[in-house]
């Protein structure tokens, strides 16, 4: 059972990603990555600068993992929940943006997997180290 993470290279998804990579240690079990493909048509970063950061992020981390691409025909929440079905995974992970004092405001794919997912979702916003 695969600890099963949303990722697209911005601050709080690569806080996500120390958070996925400590929690399939403490499992015991790999780390399966969703890359999104861009979040956007204003961002400039690519799927390519995703990866970057990701594979950097990975060099040393001592979990065994598995890197998959979303759809770009469909929103990542569809691809991640598809993939966590899959693999019936332990566990999803995904990073959230600060919503403001005295507020919440999810994303739509945040919200989807939140409600839709197969498994227990952690989350966790971009920290200061």
């Amino acid at each position: 059972m695969s600890v099963v993470l949303s990722y697209h290279g911005k601050p709080e998804s690569d806080a996500a990603l120390q958070l996925a990579i400590r929690a399939a240690k403490q499992r015991g079990t790999d780390l399966t990555i969703v890359v999104a493909s861009r979040m956007s048509a204003d961002d400039e970063r690519t799927e390519m600068d995703a990866h970057d950061r990701l594979w950097t992020a990975l060099e040393s981390c001592g979990v065994p993992f598995q890197v998959r691409n979303a759809s770009g025909n469909e929103p990542v929440a569809e691809t991640l929940l598809d993939v966590a079905g899959e693999i019936n995974a332990a566990l999803i992970v995904l990073g959230l943006r600060r919503g403001g004092y005295g507020s919440v405001n999810l994303g739509v794919n945040a919200s989807r997997v939140l409600l839709d997912a197969p498994c227990p979702v952690l989350t966790t916003t971009e920290f200061e180290r």
